[in-house]
């Protein structure tokens, strides 16, 4: 079991398997899942390449990244890309998503959904591009 803490807004903050000192901010709530902290966080994963959880650095010119999207048990997925939603089609779980390196920036992937998926950990991804 894990515990899901909340924002104000209903939108998920962090999960933890245990709250023995948890303090909840103002308006925080906490949930509980019967899954345990693997199965919560694979629910949505990001990945370039096997990496999670980290930033992913190119440069201009370099192959498009290839941005792995898991979401087990759903046909279709949003992602959040810089603030702009994009549905992904998802075979078996699964899709990919190609950034573009043509021009240096940043990209910060995460659920659209953050009342459904978490966007800490497997959850976030950043892809920066460098001149």
């Amino acid at each position: 079991m894990i515990y899901i803490i909340r924002n104000a807004d209903g939108t998920i903050k962090f999960f933890a398997e245990r709250a023995d000192d948890l303090r909840l901010n103002p308006g925080e709530t906490l949930d509980l899942s019967p899954l345990t902290f693997s199965q919560f966080a694979e629910r949505f994963t990001l990945s370039v390449a096997g990496k999670c959880g980290e930033t992913i650095r190119a440069h201009v010119g370099d192959p498009a990244i290839v941005v792995e999207v898991s979401c087990p048990e759903q046909l279709t997925v949003d992602v959040d890309i810089n603030g702009t939603t994009e549905t992904l089609q998802l075979s078996q779980g699964k899709a990919t998503l190609q950034l573009s390196t043509a021009e240096p920036g940043l990209y910060i992937i995460q659920p659209a959904d953050r009342k459904a998926f978490s966007a800490a950990g497997n959850g976030l991804l950043t892809v920066e591009v460098l001149p």
